[in-house]
């Protein structure tokens, strides 16, 4: 018997439809969903009218998970991975999971999709054809500090990603490493109908976020000075 084939499948960053038909196709066709959250992906599934087998690859799951996953595709089976939005691995879990199975010899196909990434680098007014994608920074403001500080000089935009409660906390330290005249771009919710993509200075989006504080997805890029 053939090995299976595992396919590491796009979903929409925020609106459900923005995913592909061939995203779709592979998803239905699959004989298991990994996914990062069940009720995320079920949610997502539920959308357009799909049901599967779901079977959990997050920060808590996956090294346990990976080797029946592997087996099932040893044994021929399909498998797409899923994150809760965007690329897989992409700051976010799939990465053991696509070792294993290379190492195991079973093929890897990718289906592209969407990530906040380059869909906040397109509408931040910087130019885009050299930066920097720094992902997400410690959680302990000290280490934190230490981090936006020696990107100071950087010669080209860097991107942050955060936790969502988060965003006032990092916009204070950018603001203490950068100084408040630094030019930011905020990109909340992106292509959500509460979407916010806020341009100006670390000091003005300071004050607004401080003002306008909830909890969101955001993805933060900063131009050195």
């Amino acid at each position: 018997m053939s090995a299976g084939t595992l396919y590491v499948v796009g979903t929409p960053i925020g609106h459900p439809d923005d995913i592909s038909i061939r995203a779709l196709d592979c998803i239905r066709n699959a004989d298991v969903v990994a996914c990062e959250e069940m009720k995320v992906a079920a949610r997502l599934l539920k959308h357009h009218g799909i049901r599967k087998d779901l079977v959990p690859v997050n920060e808590h799951t996956e090294r346990e998970e990976t080797g029946g996953l592997i087996n099932r595709m040893q044994q021929g089976h399909t498998c797409a991975l899923i994150s809760d939005c965007g690329m897989p691995v992409f700051a976010d879990p799939g990465r053991f999971l696509i070792d294993r199975a290379m190492q195991s010899g079973i093929a890897v196909e990718v289906i592209p999709g969407p990530t906040s990434l380059t869909t906040a680098l397109a509408v931040s007014g910087f130019d885009a054809h050299r930066f920097y994608f720094y992902g997400f920074l410690s959680p302990k403001k000290p280490e934190r500090r230490k981090e936006l500080h020696a990107l100071r000089t950087f010669p080209a935009p860097v991107a942050f990603l955060d936790a969502p409660y988060r965003l006032p906390q990092v916009l204070t330290d950018m603001v203490s490493a950068f100084g408040p005249g630094t030019a930011v771009c905020v990109a909340c919710d992106l292509t959500l109908p509460d979407e916010e993509v806020y341009r100006g200075t670390l000091g003005s989006a300071l004050d607004h976020f401080t003002k306008h504080k909830r909890k969101r997805e955001f993805v933060i890029i900063v131009q050195p000075d």
